[in-house]
């Protein structure tokens, strides 16, 4: 009997982004939701609990930084690996990050054999 396919959420509110990584997740065997309002993220994390959150810095409403805060301060879902996804690539940025409690970064434009490694890093 095989396992169930991992579950990721990828939270940005860029549907093209979400697309794209729900067809590399998908390549490679995992199944993936999205949500692309920021808002609703948390919640909707906390009934899901997937395996890993990818989760865009960048968005209106609320940032990755707040909701990454929020998610980690969850009793739900404090123990879900957190993969941000940004084009900032500065060093303060990384480090607020992993203030915030980041697992780990993807940083855009990405490689899809990227994300996996990263992926793949996380839910061993």
């Amino acid at each position: 009997m095989s396992a169930a396919p991992k579950n990721i959420l990828i939270i940005d509110d860029e549907e093209a982004i979400v697309l794209l990584l729900t067809t590399i997740l998908g390549l490679y065997g995992y199944t993936s939701n999205s949500c692309t309002r920021p808002m609703n993220a948390v919640s909707m994390a906390e009934e899901l609990l997937p395996d890993l959150i990818i989760l865009d810095i960048a968005m209106p409403e609320k940032d990755g930084y707040e909701i990454c805060m929020e998610l980690k301060r969850s009793q739900r879902t404090r123990k879900i690996p957190v993969l941000m996804l940004t084009a900032l690539a500065l060093n303060q940025d990384r480090k607020r990050g992993f203030e915030a409690g980041a697992d780990g970064f993807i940083f855009k434009p990405f490689d899809p054999q990227v994300v996996m490694a990263e992926i793949n890093r996380l839910l061993s």
